[in-house]
């Protein structure tokens, strides 16, 4: 990949990242398949005959890896929304921009999360990331028709949904006692009092920006050692994330506590089996809705 090309893609991928976010409702999800729509669009990259296509030709990639993820979670969880309605499009009006851009505000929102994938992808595209009608229907691989239909009935849900009981999804009271066990360990950099919590087969992955990630047992003490060299203040708390209990690592700036990422744990027992740090990828919360522990 020349570097023009490669500052196209480091400059799209916060953009990719919010859309595959609002696909998948959630910001390491969507982290995830950005890493493997880059990985494929490498593999793929001689099929890209035009440059000037290539935002298109990446959302494309990173759609269709979206729906694999949420087809997949369809066939755990009979209640996600997965089909879509294919009423034609010549039955339905389309709201004016002034409109378009009031349900935006929903659309940032888990809000679009209650939309089949066909309608949550166009009103994200369209609505959101400001693609033309002609992208959106490339991109979904679709007709302009079609996502007008999309728009109609996406946009609809939505106004109902903005009315609606925001659904959260807490972590069980037992996951949520050694979690907090864990943070506190950690924000004392109680390195190990931290161990003692890692169950004798924890692996740990720390993801970053790039296509490969580091992975592998909890070994040594490199990832606490690289936790104390960071160049801000920091703290790890529990917090909502779009409507998600999870582990927030904030960083000090200005006097205040800010989020700036995310930390996955996953809980066996009464101990941590998986930790995924999100650490390096800045752009991880940057339109997600955080709710402090604090308020």
């Amino acid at each position: 990949m020349n570097t023009t090309l490669a500052q196209e893609v480091s400059d799209l991928r916060p953009e990719l990242h919010r859309f595959c976010t609002r696909m998948t409702g959630n910001p390491c999800d969507g982290e995830d398949v950005v890493q493997d729509t880059l990985a494929a669009a490498l593999e793929r990259l001689p099929e890209l005959r035009d440059a000037g296509a290539l935002r298109s030709w990446l959302f494309r990639i990173a759609h269709n890896r979206c729906i694999d993820l949420l087809r997949g979670r369809a066939r755990l969880d009979p209640l996600d929304p997965l089909e879509d309605d294919d009423r034609p499009a010549e039955d339905l009006a389309v709201a004016d921009e002034l409109d378009d851009r009031r349900r935006a505000a929903h659309a940032l929102t888990h809000l679009a999360l209650r939309l089949p994938p066909r309608e949550r992808a166009c009103v994200v595209l369209k609505d959101v990331l400001d693609h033309s009608l002609e992208d959106t229907a490339a991109i979904t691989g679709s007709s302009v028709g079609a996502v007008k239909a999309a728009l109609h009935r996406g946009r609809d849900k939505l106004e109902a949904a903005a009315r609606a009981p925001a659904p959260s999804r807490p972590l069980a009271a037992d996951q949520r006692a050694v979690v907090e066990r864990y943070l506190a360990a950690f924000n004392r950099r109680d390195w190990d009092g931290v161990r003692a919590l890692l169950s004798a087969e924890a692996r740990l992955e720390v993801v970053d920006r790039g296509v490969d990630r580091s992975t592998g047992p909890v070994t040594g003490g490199s990832y606490f050692v690289n936790y104390g060299r960071l160049a801000w203040r920091w703290r790890l708390a529990l917090a909502w994330v779009d409507g998600v209990e999870c582990v927030v690592h904030f960083r000090e700036h200005a006097g205040a506590w800010v989020p700036h990422t995310v930390v996955q744990l996953a809980v066996v027992g009464d101990r941590i089996a998986t930790i995924r740090d999100y650490v390096h990828v800045d752009y991880l919360l940057r339109h997600a809705t955080v709710v402090a522990p604090d308020g």
